[in-house]
């Protein structure tokens, strides 16, 4: 669910936000830059925009950020085009408690909900003030991020709603403004990180097969997928739906040793759970992913 997005050495843009009812948050543009430096920092800007006027209730913008696992949350801060105002974006102390709800189902588990790598965390955050403004507005938050010191490309995701139960209920499939919508996401914004330790020691070889998660899950339209194989091998990958049905073959040739990665999209199929399996000489794997139009 990505509207606009660029990558530029630059600035992240958080949010602030919205209301209870009627609250439409979408993520506009991503800028962040494509490569940092391991031990530096990574800034980024994240613009988001409001279709309603929000007259009564002051609520607190949310967003989460899934980064590399050996990174941390330095600062943030933010503005808005109707001179709501500014203020700073503070690590939520519940860490999403109240915005990480559905009807019925209580607290979600944001790990969950939105599949994350192994080697990713979410941070999630607040607005340090609530605020009413009128309808049209643009909010642009500013992130900072220590670097770890683990080389690689990681897939930057950002999530962007207001601090209210529920919120989950109202997400974003379409990418359209429509009112409706009370969280929007953005993911596999790629940064490269150079300059630290090698992933999988010196020679960045694998020392097992591996089929990841993919990357987002749920994901509109397009996912990617991880897999890493030792040694040499010949892989398929395929895509069935939920009866077993075969989809798409992603992969089918000879593979040399070490990580690889497919994308895979879902433009022409319906909205719904799908598997894709991984077969090899020495290895097999099945993971299940969700498709949300």
């Amino acid at each position: 669910m990505k509207t606009k997005a660029k990558s530029k050495s630059g600035q992240l843009v958080a949010l602030l936000s919205l209301a209870v009812i009627g609250t439409a948050c979408l993520i506009e543009e991503v800028e962040q830059p494509a490569q940092v430096d391991a031990g530096g920092t990574f800034t980024t800007i994240v613009t988001v925009s409001d279709a309603n006027e929000e007259a009564a209730n002051a609520h607190y913008g949310a967003m989460a950020v899934m980064v590399p696992a050996d990174w941390s949350y330095t600062s943030g801060s933010f503005t808005t085009t109707d001179d709501v105002g500014s203020g700073e974006m503070l690590v939520d102390p519940d860490n999403g408690s109240v915005w990480l709800t559905q009807d019925g189902v209580g607290a979600v588990d944001i790990n969950t909900f939105f599949t994350t790598p192994d080697n990713m965390q979410w941070v999630c955050l607040l607005s340090d003030v609530g605020s009413v403004h009128d309808a049209g507005v643009v909010h642009e938050v500013t992130l900072n991020f220590g670097v770890g010191n683990t080389n690689g490309s990681y897939p930057i995701g950002y999530v962007v709603t207001v601090n209210s139960g529920n919120a989950l209920d109202y997400i974003n499939g379409d990418d359209v403004d429509d009112g409706y919508a009370m969280v929007d996401t953005s993911f596999n914004h790629m940064v490269e990180v150079v300059g630290g330790t090698a992933i999988i020691g010196d020679d960045k070889l694998p020392s097992k097969y591996q089929l990841s998660q993919n990357y987002p899950n749920p994901f509109n339209p397009e996912t990617t997928i991880d897999f890493r194989i030792d040694p040499d091998s010949h892989v398929n990958i395929s895509v069935f739906d939920i009866n077993g049905n075969f989809v798409q073959e992603l992969v089918n040739e000879w593979k040399g040793s070490g990580s690889h990665q497919v994308k895979f999209s879902g433009h022409s199929i319906p909205s719904g759970i799908y598997f894709y399996k991984i077969t090899s000489k020495e290895f097999t794997d099945i993971r299940k992913m969700t498709l949300i139009q």
